[in-house]
C-alpha cells in the first residue's frame, strides 16, 4: 500500500511516519531503491510546514496543499493513505487544525481525480470529521474516554488502538550503517564488550515536561555507576533535549572518558539561535566537526544490541521518560529497554506516566534504579520485544480500503 505523511517539526514524528510507511512498502508489487525519501513528507514549494497556523488564512493554506499535491503527483503516483501528525503540544486547538488539514488535502487529490483516506497519528480521542482512521495510544486514553468508546460504536471503529509509537529502524537499516565507512570504526572498538546507551530525550516548546540540570547530574551519577561495573557508556541527545543539558554531559564524559554524540543541529542563523531544537552554546566547534567526521551515529550504536549475535545480553538502551519514540524503537527491535523517570512532567501530560506503567507491567521495560541494583546483583537487564506498530496501522489503512471497495462493489451489485 502507498502511504505518504505530512511534514512536521519534530524528527522523531517524521520518523514514525516514514516508519509506517516503509511499512506499507512490504506489501507492495513495485519496489522501489529509496523506499523511503524526504518527497513522501509533503510539505509548501517555499518550504513552509502544511500546517493552518503556518498561513494568513485559509485560502492561502489550502492553495499551499494544493500545490503540494499536485508537485507531488507530478512525479509519484497518487498514495491511498495519508498521515496527518498532531501535535501534542498544542492539543487545544489541534485537532480542529488537523481535521482542516485533512479536508485539505482531501480536496487536492480530489482536483487530480484522486480519493485517499486520511489518518492521524498518535492522536488523542478526538472525533474527526474530515479523518478517516485515528490512531490512539493507548496511553493517550483517559477514563473518560474509555466510557465515550464503549458508547460510540461509529467513533471505535476509525480508531487504532496500539501501544508504543510507529518507527523507522530495522536491523538491515541499523547493521548497514553501523559498517558504513563513517561510524564502523567507533562502532568496532565497542564489539563483544558490555555497552549502555543514553538516549536522551528534553523538555516540550510549552513547559509540559522539563529537562534540566538536575536530572543531567542524576543521569551521569547512574553512568559513573555503571562504568564502576564495567560497562562503557555511550550518551546520545535529540533535538529537544536542552542546550545546557547537552553541554554540561558532554563535558563530563570528556572528563570521565566516556563518549557523547550530539545529534542536535547547529544553528547557524539568529534565528536558529532561538529555536531550542537547534543547538548553541559552548562547544559549536567541536560538533561541527563530530557531525562531519561521524554523522548521525543513533541507528548504527542501536547494533551493540542486537539479539542473537555475540553481543547478546551485554548491554541495554537508557531512554528519558519523555521520550518514548526512542523507547519504542527500542523495545520493538527487542533490545532491552530502561528508563529514566525522574524528570518533571505536568498532569497535562499524563500519558507519559500512564506509558511507562502500562510498558513496565508487561515487561517491554524497567526503571532505570531497578536496572541498576539489577547490575549490581549481578543479573542481566531483560525486557520483553514489543509489537510492531508500524505493521499495525498498515493492516488496519489496508482493512479500511479492502471494506470501501466491498461496500462500493454491493452498492454497484445494488443499483
Amino acid at each position: 500500500m502507498k502511504i505518504i505523511g505530512i511534514e512536521t517539526e519534530g524528527a522523531g514524528t517524521n520518523n514514525q511516519m516514514r516508519g509506517v510507511i516503509l511499512e506499507g512498502y512490504k506489501n507492495r508489487s513495485t519496489e522501489m531503491t529509496l523506499p523511503v525519501t524526504k518527497q513522501e513528507l509533503l510539505k509548501a514549494e517555499d518550504g513552509r510546514l502544511l500546517h493552518p497556523k503556518n498561513f494568513s488564512d485559509i485560502t492561502e493554506f489550502e492553495s499551499a496543499v494544493q500545490q503540494a499535491v499536485t508537485l507531488y503527483l507530478q512525479r509519484e503516483s497518487a498514495p491511498k493513505y495519508v498521515i496527518l501528525p498532531v501535535d501534542h503540544a498544542a492539543l487545544a486547538d489541534e485537532n480542529k487544525q488537523v481535521d482542516i488539514l485533512s479536508g485539505a488535502v482531501k480536496k487536492a487529490f480530489a482536483h487530480h481525480g484522486h480519493s485517499v483516506k486520511t489518518m492521524a497519528l498518535a492522536s488523542n480521542l478526538y472525533d474527526y470529521q474530515n479523518v478517516d482512521l485515528i490512531h490512539v495510544g493507548k496511553h493517550l486514553l483517559s477514563d473518560a474516554d474509555e466510557k465515550k468508546l464503549a458508547t460510540s460504536p461509529q467513533l471505535k471503529a476509525r480508531v487504532v488502538e496500539t501501544l508504543g509509537v510507529p518507527g523507522n529502524l530495522s536491523w538491515l537499516r541499523i547493521n548497514a550503517e553501523a559498517n558504513g565507512p563513517q561510524k564502523k570504526n567507533i562502532i568496532d572498538k565497542y564489539r563483544g564488550k558490555k555497552n549502555v546507551l543514553f538516549s536522551l530525550g528534553g523538555k516540550t516548546e510549552n513547559g509540559a515536561i522539563k529537562f534540566t540540570l538536575k536530572d543531567a547530574e542524576r543521569l551521569f551519577k547512574s553512568a559513573l555507576a555503571l562504568k564502576a561495573q564495567g560497562y562503557n557508556v555511550i550518551f546520545t541527545n535529540s533535538p529537544r533535549t536542552p542546550n545546557d543539558v547537552t553541554d554540561f554531559l558532554y563535558e563530563k564524559c570528556k572528563t570521565f572518558h566516556m563518549d557523547f554524540f550530539n545529534s542536535k543541529k547547529i544553528a547557524t542563523t539568529e534565528e536558529e539561535k532561538n529555536n531550542f531544537r537547534i543547538y548553541t552554546g559552548k562547544h559549536n566547534a567541536e560538533f561541527v566537526e563530530q557531525a562531519a567526521a561521524v554523522g548521525n551515529i543513533y541507528p548504527a550504536i542501536l547494533s551493540l544490541f542486537e539479539p542473537n549475535r555475540e553481543n547478546k545480553n551485554k548491554g541495554f538502551v537508557i531512554n528519558t521518560h519523555d521520550s518514548f519514540s526512542y523507547t519504542s524503537d527500542a523495545a520493538a527491535l527487542g533490545i532491552p529497554s530502561v528508563v529514566y523517570t525522574g524528570n518533571t512532567i505536568d498532569n497535562s501530560r499524563f500519558d507519559c506516566y500512564k506509558l511507562f506503567h502500562i510498558c513496565a507491567a508487561k515487561g517491554y521495560v524497567i526503571d532505570l534504579e531497578d536496572a541498576i541494583q539489577q547490575t549490581l546483583a549481578r543479573k542481566e537487564v531483560k525486557t520483553n520485544p514489543m509489537d510492531n506498530v508500524a505493521k499495525q496501522l498498515v493492516l488496519a489503512m489496508e482493512k479500511s480500503v479492502d471494506t470501501n471497495k466491498r461496500e462500493k462493489s454491493q452498492a454497484r451489485e445494488y443499483y
